[in-house]
């Protein structure tokens, strides 16, 4: 992996925590609010964004050694 790589890679990463915080904010504004059928969704998201987030943890192990 070159430089360049490497920096996309953590750009990414930062993006991906910050997609997580972001739907971590809107789940707890949505439980404050009764918002159940919006929880749920938001839930799925969080899934998916967290598993992006662990995507970009997998692929720099190739790198780190």
């Amino acid at each position: 992996m070159d430089q360049a790589e490497g920096l996309r890679s953590i750009f990414k990463r930062q993006q991906c925590i910050q997609q997580v915080r972001h739907y971590h904010k809107q789940i707890r504004e949505a439980v404050a609010h009764g918002k159940i059928q919006q929880v749920s969704q938001l839930l799925n998201l969080l899934e998916a964004a967290q598993r992006q987030l662990e995507a970009t943890y997998d692929k720099s192990s190739i790198w780190v050694h």
